[in-house]
């Protein structure tokens, strides 16, 4: 789901773990993970092997239930090859490391790719140029961006862009590579070749949303709003049934002071991803900046009843509905 520009980026380029930490000599994790296949669907019944590479000799090995999702308890927490295997399908392998994750954090997403894949990504998958042929070798691709993603997770931005460069010499114009790339980039301080490498990346497939998302976030951050827009602006339009950027436009406009417009945009996101319940929150806020406290109400009311608890601003909503009801009444 599109919490905000920021956070629909880090769903998109997150493809591996959670940021690394230090951990304790012999610390005891639980190992989790959720297998997606190019287009972000869960890949169930996948032989997970997680060969520990730390100070002992560890093997673990588990599978993928129905929603891609593997645990295994109570193993080291550390560096590990990580093999995905599925008949059919083949395997892919990679180096990452493990750490314990958070309470309540959701599974972080694996691709699995393997060069005997049954059908080609997507164009919008980010893992082939628009008009071109596949790589030749995804599961090799798969395995190297896995890897270059673990990198960047850990904060070794460094090793992470010299890693997405050593992809791009061998696997040019593939759309995911150069966004990768940019954030590293990015985490480097280094937004102009941020910049570059995301504009890149929507060059090579102009039905890269993830790319659009990025870059107009990137532009965002740095205070160049309007140019964040315009970048939405030209991704809706070679993406007229995409909701996420229709959502992605309305939160720019709202930050823009535009709560007609950003209406407008988000409405167009409700029509296309009705399932989408932070539209929601994001059309109440529109209705708020445009004092239609009665439209809120039912937005915020909405957002309320599709969300799970935990979501963020569901406490939020609840006490502006609470507010904004008793003023009505008055």
């Amino acid at each position: 789901m599109k919490r905000t520009l920021a956070a629909a980026v880090a769903v998109v380029l997150g493809l591996l773990l959670l940021p690394s930490r230090p951990a304790r000599a012999q610390e005891l994790i639980t190992a989790l993970g959720r297998v997606v296949d190019a287009q972000g669907n869960p890949v169930p019944d996948v032989q997970v092997l997680l060969d520990y590479k730390g100070h002992v000799v560890q093997k673990y090995r588990t599978k993928t239930d129905k929603k891609g999702v593997f645990t295994h308890l109570s193993v080291y927490a550390g560096p590990y090859r990580v093999t995905f295997k599925k008949e059919g399908l083949g395997e892919v392998s990679f180096d990452t490391e493990l750490h314990a994750v958070e309470t309540l954090q959701k599974p972080p997403d694996y691709r699995f790719v393997p060069k005997a894949a049954v059908a080609p990504p997507s164009p919008e998958s980010g893992l082939t140029a628009a008009g071109g042929p596949a790589p030749t070798d995804l599961g090799r691709l798969t395995s190297e961006l896995n890897a270059a993603s673990a990198l960047l997770r850990q904060g070794k931005a460094d090793e992470a862009a010299a890693q997405y460069e050593a992809i791009a010499g061998w696997a040019p114009g593939i759309p995911l590579v150069q966004a990768g790339l940019a954030s590293a980039y990015k985490a480097k301080g280094d937004p102009a070749k941020a910049e570059t490498a995301y504009r890149k990346s929507v060059e090579l497939d102009p039905q890269f949303v993830d790319g659009y998302v990025a870059l107009a976030t990137l532009l965002a951050e740095t205070g160049k709003r309007e140019q964040a827009v315009e970048v939405i602006e030209q991704g809706a339009a070679a993406n007229e049934k995409s909701g996420r950027l229709q959502y992605a436009l309305g939160v720019l406009q709202l930050g823009l002071g535009q709560p007609a417009e950003a209406r407008a945009a988000l409405l167009k996101a409700e029509a296309l991803d009705p399932q989408d319940f932070e539209v929601q929150y994001q059309l109440a806020t529109a209705a708020m900046n445009m004092n239609d406290a009665a439209e809120a109400v039912a937005r915020y009311q909405k957002f309320v009843a599709a969300a799970p608890p935990d979501t963020p601003n569901v406490a939020v909503a609840k006490s502006l509905i609470e507010v904004l009801t008793k003023k009505m009444k008055k």
